[in-house]
């Protein structure tokens, strides 16, 4: 038992000296790292119960043997000699011989280890998010010398997280289920709900944005079940003239990469449209194409995307209809980068922001900044005024509003 209590103390003892800022910015040590034991509720060590003799006892020899072995000093309570304990401290010049005694590995090497291999993780993969998750971890390991809760304490789980992200980042999959991908990642078709899924989401929700959890994942091409691609108006997939439904039409994102998409030469407007309702409620025109857009699209409909920009017609014009916030102008930044530079905004302007001033909502500092950011992108350059419009008054409006007649 005295060992078990020796072990105990001198963990304790290196958790203290490790959060030192003294040992974090690897100057002297000024104030001893010590644990007062005697003291009820104020005691660093609440095992050492000195109404409890058996416990105490223990304790006490645990303490003078592990001061024998030089690893610590300590003091007993005034009159109460070799009875109770006021306090044990660290001898920091046998520091190592501490870390020898439980071996355990200094923080700073266990770190050290992680940060390589972050930084190796880093350089295998291109994906933004992925990128800046690495960076800032390893930023936040150096600087505050702890694991962060996004990254597993565990050696084998985060090798797993980084086989996911590796996969992830391959773009080996437009779409697929979660089952599978865990099947395919793992060997076993729940280790990604049962170990990773959390750590995943909280990644994502902090690097793609404030969305549900299914959204989140489609971001990356994972679903529960196969993702619905809605469109309404005049296509022909697959050989087959979809110009008939009228209220639109769905393929799934399974069947994104083989889908043959066709467009009428006389096309005059594709437009993507954020919200489900304002999908329904938009009333096309004969010649036009509306796609629903939902939140920041998934590898599938990215790959739809990419097939619309492709048979687009000369002198076709694609607009985009998002909410007027970060989020809808995000997006139609994404589009512009990514399928097609000549994307226009559609009602997200200025002139709608003031006709609809009393369904708008105000925004926090961080937002604001955020907001900032995307407004001093090059490829938003014509959206600036309604950016700096929002900034200045601090509203920004969610296009359902739009539906309401005025």
């Amino acid at each position: 038992m005295s060992e078990y209590w020796q072990k105990a103390l001198i963990t304790a003892l290196l958790d203290k000296y490790e959060r030192t800022s003294a040992y974090k910015n690897g100057t002297v040590l000024e104030r001893r790292v010590m644990l007062t034991l005697s003291g009820g509720k104020k005691s660093d060590f609440p095992s050492y119960d000195i109404e409890d003799y058996r416990k105490r006892t223990d304790i006490n020899t645990a303490v003078t043997e592990s001061g024998r072995l030089g690893l610590v000093s300590y003091e007993w309570l005034r009159g109460e000699e070799k009875h109770i304990l006021r306090c044990v401290w660290l001898n920091t010049d046998r520091v190592d011989e501490a870390y020898h005694y439980l071996d355990r590995i200094p923080v700073k090497d266990y770190l050290a280890k992680i940060v390589k291999e972050l930084e190796r993780e880093c350089e295998a993969v291109s994906a933004e998010w992925i990128v800046a998750y690495y960076e800032d971890t390893t930023t936040y390991l150096k600087d505050k010398l702890r694991l962060c809760k996004t990254l597993p304490e565990s050696s084998d789980e985060r090798k797993a997280l980084y086989r996911m992200m590796r996969m992830i980042d391959s773009g080996s999959f437009v779409s697929v289920t979660e089952r599978v991908f865990s099947e395919q990642c793992f060997g076993d078709s729940k280790y990604f709900e049962n170990h990773l899924k959390s750590t995943l989401l909280s990644i994502l929700r902090k690097y793609i944005g404030d969305m549900t959890d299914a959204e989140l994942l489609r971001f990356i091409g994972i679903s529960r079940y196969p993702e619905p691609l809605e469109l309404r108006g005049d296509i022909t997939v697959n050989g087959n003239s979809m110009r008939s439904f009228e209220k639109g039409f769905c393929f799934y994102s399974d069947e994104a990469d083989t889908a043959k998409i066709e467009l009428p030469a006389d096309l005059v407007r594709i437009i993507t449209i954020e919200n489900r309702a304002n999908f329904f409620a938009y009333q096309a025109g004969e010649n036009e194409l509306v796609v629903y857009h939902g939140g920041q699209y998934s590898p599938a409909k990215k790959t739809l995307f990419e097939k619309l920009a492709e048979v687009m017609p000369k002198g076709c014009i694609w607009y985009h209809w998002g909410d007027i916030d970060f989020g809808g102008f995000s997006m139609l930044l994404r589009l512009r980068r990514e399928i097609l530079s000549c994307a226009e905004p559609y009602r997200m302007n200025r002139d709608e922001l003031i006709r609809y001033s009393d369904y708008t909502r105000p925004f926090e500092n961080d937002y604001a900044e955020r907001l900032r950011g995307l407004s001093e992108r090059d490829l938003l350059a014509d959206c600036r005024d309604c950016l700096t419009y929002m900034l200045e008054h601090r509203v920004k409006l969610e296009q359902e509003a739009m539906l309401i007649q005025q």
